[in-house]
């Protein structure tokens, strides 16, 4: 059985193993040089050297390119040469069942024929149409034979699908600049109409366009000019309307009215807005008092939106007087429902 030892000290620990077995100590120089040589492994990369060979791997792979594409070019004018042969093919095909159809009329008609001159002739086309029917079927099988012999040397699978690529390709090209032409045609179009302040017609060119090009930044940038050149002329729309209707509402107050109600306020700066709802109803305040107008009601469901609504006697039902950014089922006379009615509030 093994005596068990017991250690009291780091010292008595170290009098269990003699120098000579202890592990020979590495030098602080030693350790600074291997670490020197682990942390530069790459001392000896020639970087001048990798350019070259890099360069050099580049122009070999931009010949096996050329190289490649020539070999694709000659083998789709061996599949043309193909597709030649198989056509010949089937035109002989043709011409072998109509001659064989006309030979048997013409063997038909002599048989039953009376005239003599009528069986030469008969005789004649039926000899012709025999010799056209044997070389028609020569011809097709001997160019049945070629075009089966050029099949086996080609890789006749590889290169359909290799032109049906290219044919999609020139398809996908020819569709891209179709795409192209008509985003050109539609933006010049598009900034003409907009320089002549046809708002409207530049959207709707931009709008023909804007499905195929969603993400285009000269549609965006220039829907972006048409809204800002568009909301500039409202405004100053509104502002003239607006010191027009300051100056001729007392005199004029119908006047101003219809001018107000012409206004496209939808889009207007809310204080603008609310500028213009406000001498609107002023003037349709003083109308109503000029016409002597009873219990005159202002509707107003949304800011810088409403109508204003009056009986012509106390007697008689409450109709529009006017309307503004209300559509054009608020026509002037048109009557009002009661539900309308009550959740308007006093004109003043």
């Amino acid at each position: 059985m093994a005596q068990s030892i017991v250690v009291k000290s780091f010292a008595e620990l170290a009098n269990l193993f003699p120098e000579d077995d202890a592990p020979s100590t590495v030098k602080a120089k030693d350790i600074d040089k291997s670490s020197s040589l682990v942390s530069r492994p790459d001392d000896h990369f020639d970087l001048t050297r990798l350019v070259e060979e890099l360069e050099a791997a580049g122009v070999t792979l931009a010949k096996m390119i050329v190289k490649d594409q020539e070999e694709r070019a000659i083998a789709l004018r061996d599949l043309e040469r193909y597709d030649a042969l198989v056509q010949q093919q089937r035109e002989a095909d043709i011409a072998r069942e109509r001659a064989s159809r006309i030979l048997q009329e013409a063997e038909a008609f002599i048989a039953r024929a009376f005239g003599e001159e009528a069986q030469t002739e008969a005789a004649r086309i039926a000899e012709a149409a025999g010799k056209a029917e044997e070389l028609a079927s020569r011809r097709a099988e001997a160019w049945r034979e070629e075009a089966e012999r050029l099949a086996m040397e080609l890789d006749l699978e590889r290169l359909l699908l290799e032109r049906q690529l290219q044919e999609e390709a020139e398809k996908a090209k020819a569709a891209a600049a179709e795409k192209a032409e008509r985003l050109s045609g539609a933006l010049v179009r598009a900034k003409s109409a907009l320089e002549a302040g046809r708002f409207q017609e530049a959207r709707e060119l931009l709008g023909s366009v804007t499905s195929e090009n969603p993400d285009n930044p000269e549609i965006a940038s220039l829907t972006k000019i048409i809204i800002q050149r568009e909301l500039a002329v409202k405004v100053s729309t509104a502002e003239e309307a607006l010191w027009i209707a300051r100056r001729e509402f007392r005199h004029d107050p119908a006047g101003v009215i219809a001018r107000l109600e012409a206004l496209n306020i939808a889009g207007l700066p809310a204080s603008l807005a609310r500028q213009v709802f406000g001498e609107w109803a002023r003037a349709c305040s003083r109308l109503c008092r000029d016409r002597g107008l009873v219990a005159p009601l202002r509707y107003a469901p949304n800011p810088g939106r409403g109508a204003v609504l009056a009986r012509e006697s106390a007697e008689t039902a409450y109709v529009v007087v006017s309307s503004l950014g209300m559509g054009p089922s608020w026509r002037s006379g048109e009557a009002v429902d009661d539900g309308r009615i009550r959740r308007a509030r006093p004109l003043r």
